[in-house]
């Protein structure tokens, strides 16, 4: 197992994380004992950092987590939780949380405590109610030992966060398709200037990189026999400053490959580098509609999300997951914005810079869900 040592600081964590958000569940329970034996088996063959939240699987995942690491000395293994704070107010209900997180964990100290899921709506909740206040003191008692944040939102809202507290180590989202996406390529620039150890979530955006446009992925295939997962954590773990990235491992299979890589890992080099480049421009450049999201087309009359719909065309010609693009359709649904609300009036084609057809492509997007509507 390849370790990194944070800069200057007195730890060392494998580049493979295991990431407590996915354990398996049916019915909404989490199957803890095949949860607990892939922990164990992580634990066993080199895997230190462990990360979970509070809110992960209905509040079940670090109880789960507590359970089947807590059999092993302490100072053998990395804690990461985090704090979703973004429902309370009550400032006892809020002291309240690190001791029902340690109590969770089976634990008398956190390693790695998280402000959860940062934005600019969450930012100023958590300025509101001295959140970082709190967190602060509970570092004093000892109780956690590094504060860090996650992050969910654009560039200048990250830099407005960054720049707010010393902050120990931050967690983003990063692989080698999302140069542009939330922080980008900018903000992780600004970690490595800053030396704030990096934690990367989505190395695999969501298992995409798992799979995608066969005529591409042969790029990669025509170099090597490397899986295209082996290709994704390689980059992300040849990248200056990321001292970890999460994995969020539900089967035995996942698990025996991500070891594989994180035990065997050789840095990307000169070559590779530039064909992972090459092959993330040439999915950048696979598109059906060529809708650039600059919502000049919206408001809708009828409340459709164009671009959001749009983009689900180009999604399933990139990476083949209908399944994933059935799910995202669904959300849109849930906020009464999907396609099938389009009643071809072409507001929308007169405002398109592109000149985009729009409500042809709306079509195009309910028969590749298949909501008749």
């Amino acid at each position: 197992m390849k370790y990194n040592k944070w800069y200057e600081k007195d730890i060392n964590t494998s580049i493979l994380g295991f990431g407590c958000m996915r354990f398996a569940a049916h019915d909404g329970k989490v199957d803890e004992d095949k949860a607990i034996k892939l922990v164990r088996k992580a634990y066993e063959n080199g895997v230190n950092y462990f990360d979970t939240a509070y809110v992960y699987l209905g509040g079940q995942s670090e109880p789960t987590l507590g359970k089947a690491i807590s059999i092993y000395p302490r100072d053998t293994y990395y804690l990461a939780t985090k704090y979703s704070f973004w429902n309370l107010t009550d400032p006892a209900e809020i002291d309240a949380m690190i001791d029902k997180q340690l109590a969770n964990l089976q634990t008398d100290y956190i390693d790695f405590y998280l402000i959860h899921a940062m934005s600019k709506d969450r930012f100023e909740h958590m300025k509101k109610y001295h959140i970082l206040d709190h967190v602060k003191k509970w570092k004093e008692q000892g109780k956690i030992k590094h504060i860090g944040f996650s992050f969910h939102d654009g560039y200048d809202t990250f830099m407005e966060i960054l720049n707010y507290f010393d902050w120990e180590f931050c967690q983003i989202q990063f692989n080698y398709m999302d140069y542009e996406i939330q922080q980008g390529v900018k903000g992780y620039q600004e970690l490595v200037n800053r030396h704030i150890p990096i934690i990367v979530m989505e190395p695999l955006k969501g298992g995409k990189l798992c799979g995608f446009n066969k005529n591409i992925a042969n790029m990669f295939y025509e170099y090597s026999s490397d899986s295209l997962t082996t290709w994704a954590l390689r980059w992300v773990a040849s990248q200056k400053g990321v001292m970890t990235f999460l994995s969020g491992m539900n089967e035995v299979a996942q698990l025996d490959e991500n070891l594989q890589i994180a035990s065997n890992f050789v840095p990307l080099n000169e070559e590779e580098t530039a064909l992972v480049k090459k092959v993330s421009d040439a999915l950048r450049k696979v598109e059906v509609v060529g809708c650039t999201g600059c919502r000049y087309c919206m408001p809708c009359p009828k409340g459709v999300d164009i671009p959001r719909n749009l983009r689900l065309l180009n999604d399933y010609e990139m990476y083949q997951s209908l399944g994933d693009v059935k799910w995202v359709y669904s959300m849109i649904k849930n906020n009464n914005a999907e396609a099938a609300r389009c009643v071809n009036c072409k507001t929308c084609v007169a405002k398109c810079p592109q000149h985009i057809q729009i409500p042809d492509y709306l079509v195009k997007v309910r028969e590749l869900v298949n909501d008749s509507k």
